[in-house]
């Protein structure tokens, strides 16, 4: 029998009959009971496609049925089958107990983080990430339901591009916090979305330990050895020079130098912008001093281009230009002015009184250190009294030096306010009150009134 009669005999091997029965199959009545198997076999991890190929039928047709039978169909019509998440499993178990909690475990951790409403919303929208692929949604279905491109969704699951609260919870995570203290980073990228070199601050000083120990976690930039050769130092002590030399820089920071905060939303950062005149070419060394001084801590600073003269001093009779530096922006130096200077965001040394009652239970060498940053930056000496102008904290600036031995210290009024803090010079050179570093010349007029 040929090939050709063996099919018109009806034959199941005859492409008619093929044809034939398949039709029939594809095209009969699907029953509640066809339904009921679709729907165990796509709970089983089937997808709508495979099922449909089966049963050769429409995968339109399964995927109503599973409608009507109150199955959730994800976007696409199918599972996909999910990689596996390449985030730490600490993290995800953090992140599953939801935004407010998150939210609470960084407050309690971390200093100068603010939870921007963008920074809120993408943590939140986070968190649903993972509740819905841990459902088994498939990409597109989490991008459709978060409104969010697929490619974030593929960045998060691969544990890369996340957003800035996620990474810095990922981060704490790892911290053992000390009681009393919280963490920050020293330096910041990326707007804030990056963050390095985390260390751990206290909420509150109590004495030389609390800095020594916050000190220990920096370590000094590779430029302060190079910087103390220039200026004829040594740091064979450098603990000891970290320690003492973060007391200077807070006094230059009460002092002439600025304090501009960041307008980033993310974590607060400061940056000091310091500037003294050139017509005294000693502050040249001044200026190096308070690099050095930054760079100990780990902060950057460098000179800039000097500052033309601007506001009267254009037209004083000498207008001269200013030296000038710079450092970066830094959550450390938005501590010291917040945390160690009592400043809130937007006060200035200049018009707002510091709160530094702590700085009395520090030792003498730390106090003295201050004092020199400040006298360097707004000292004047006269012929038998060293001025200290330091409105509005003049009684302030009075009581460190009666605590480090100068009694003849005193605070001057004038126009009534306390504008100026006064002392004898003989006491004044024996600190020194000034810096015996640079040698500048206050540091030499003083040296030659003495000696008179």
């Amino acid at each position: 029998m040929s090939a050709a009669s063996h099919a018109q005999n009806g034959s199941p091997e005859g492409d008619g009959a093929h044809s034939q029965d398949a039709a029939k199959r594809r095209y009969r009545r699907w029953s509640e009971e066809d339904g009921e198997r679709w729907k165990e076999s796509f709970e089983s991890g089937k997808s709508i496609l495979e099922i449909a190929r089966v049963d050769q039928v429409d995968p339109k047709l399964v995927s109503q049925w599973l409608h009507r039978l109150g199955v959730e169909v994800y976007q696409g019509r199918h599972r996909v089958e999910q990689l596996p998440l390449n985030i730490p499993t600490e993290l995800v178990e953090l992140l599953s107990k939801g935004p407010e909690h998150v939210l609470k475990f960084l407050d309690e951790r971390v200093w100068g983080l603010t939870a921007t409403e963008s920074g809120t919303e993408q943590l939140k929208k986070f968190c649903k990430f993972l509740e819905l692929h841990s459902k088994g949604v498939g990409i597109l279905g989490i991008a459709g339901q978060l409104g969010i491109h697929r490619s974030s969704v593929s960045e998060w699951r691969n544990g890369s591009d996340q957003p800035y609260l996620v990474n810095i919870a990922k981060t704490m995570l790892h911290q053992n916090i000390k009681p009393g203290w919280k963490a920050l980073p020293l330096h910041l990228h990326s707007g804030g979305n990056e963050q390095q070199d985390w260390i751990q601050a206290p909420s509150a000083i109590q004495g030389d330990d609390d800095i020594r120990v916050l000190l220990r976690q920096i370590t000094p930039l590779e430029e302060s050895f190079e910087r103390a050769s220039r200026l004829g130092m040594s740091l064979s002590n450098l603990e000891q020079m970290q320690f003492e030399l973060f007391g200077y820089l807070m006094g230059i920071a009460v002092g002439d130098a600025g304090k501009t905060s960041s307008s980033e939303e993310r974590f607060a950062s400061v940056n000091l912008d310091l500037q003294f005149t050139k017509k005294k070419p000693s502050n040249e060394m001044l200026g190096e001093l308070v690099c050095l001084a930054a760079s100990l801590i780990g902060i950057r600073m460098s000179r800039i281009a000097n500052k033309h003269p601007t506001g009267y001093t254009r037209h004083s009779k000498e207008p001269t230009d200013a030296y000038r530096w710079s450092s970066e922006r830094s959550p450390f130096l938005a501590w010291i002015v917040r945390q160690c200077l009592g400043l809130e965001r937007g006060k200035t040394t200049s018009h707002d009184k510091v709160h530094m009652d702590w700085i009395f239970g520090m030792s003498p060498d730390f106090r003295k250190r201050f004092i020199q940053g400040l006298a360097d930056s707004d000292g004047t000496v006269r012929p038998y009294v060293v001025e200290i102008t330091s409105t509005p904290n003049a009684e302030l600036v009075t009581r460190i030096l009666q605590s480090l031995g100068l009694t003849s210290a005193y605070s001057r009024e004038e126009n009534g306010e306390m504008l100026r803090t006064v002392v004898r010079n003989a006491e004044a050179a024996n600190l020194p009150i000034f810096n015996e570093f640079t040698k500048g010349y206050r540091y030499q007029l003083l040296k030659s009134y003495t000696r008179e």
